[in-house]
């Protein structure tokens, strides 16, 4: 059981409220929280916006397997994220409950501007704010990327949700054809970065790390302190490549399919 530094707590909690961020005005939304645990379902489908997080060494079992039954009951995937600072003895409740360990995923932050990519200064990329006329352009790149049904794109574009403000999204284009995404979703002093994607065939051109960038600029030009992202192993360089930097692995454990 690690002790965070300063920075890995900040991030944290700023990923955390970003979280909470996403489930701003959706109906059936919910969070519950015990000493050093939180639930959070936004209702939204898919294992990155729904889960049990362990926070701190305050955990308990008994806490975390009731937390993990509410989350199982509600009929939408999720997982549990589990900081260093979470007791073993919150794993092992939730390996009782059926979960087994997936991979750690790295809670990523940069507290100043980030860099842009040098290979993107003459790039053909066209990036901008989204407004509602384009989430058909944000649905097609998620669909593309992900295999974002259309139901599922349109929860989260759901403009109950983005009127509460908070939330934006960011978009790329090459020749006006939608390439790349990312959403941005304001909490306290950070920003949060969800669902960076781009489609198949524009991968490996630094599209993705274009538009993580200028989220993340957006952002801290208006004075929030830090932006933070969560990534797996695989692709961390990426955001690397733009002045984000790994502060802690948070350990990732999955229900059975």
């Amino acid at each position: 059981m690690a002790t965070p530094g300063p920075e890995a707590n900040h991030a944290a909690l700023g990923m955390i409220a970003a979280c909470k961020g996403v489930a701003r005005g959706r109906p059936g939304a919910w969070r519950h929280s015990r000493p050093g645990l939180l639930a959070l379902m936004t209702t939204l489908p898919g294992r990155p916006y729904n889960g049990l997080y362990g926070l701190d060494n305050a955990g308990a079992s008994a806490d975390a397997a009731t937390l993990a039954a509410e989350l199982a009951a509600s009929g939408v995937s999720w997982c549990a994220r589990l900081r260093p600072s979470t007791p073993v003895q919150v794993d092992a409740a939730l390996h009782d409950c059926g979960l087994v360990e997936e991979d750690l995923i790295q809670l990523m932050a940069i507290f100043e501007m980030p860099h842009e990519p040098a290979h993107m200064r003459s790039s053909v990329l066209e990036l901008r704010t989204c407004g509602p006329r384009d989430h058909d352009a944000i649905a097609s790149v998620l669909g593309a990327a992900f295999g974002t049904s259309p139901a599922s794109a349109s929860m989260l574009l759901s403009p109950d949700h983005l009127l509460k403000g908070g939330t934006e999204w960011h978009l790329g284009e090459v020749d006006g054809v939608p390439v790349t995404c990312a959403m941005a979703v304001t909490a306290g002093d950070a920003i949060g970065i969800f669902a960076v994607g781009t489609v198949p065939d524009a991968r490996g051109m630094g599209f993705g790390s274009a538009v993580t960038a200028r989220a993340a600029r957006h952002g801290l030009a208006r004075g929030l302190k830090l932006a933070v992202l969560t990534a797996s192993p695989e692709v961390q360089s990426v955001y690397e490549g733009i002045g984000f930097r790994v502060l802690e692995s948070w350990r990732r454990l999955v229900p059975p399919q």
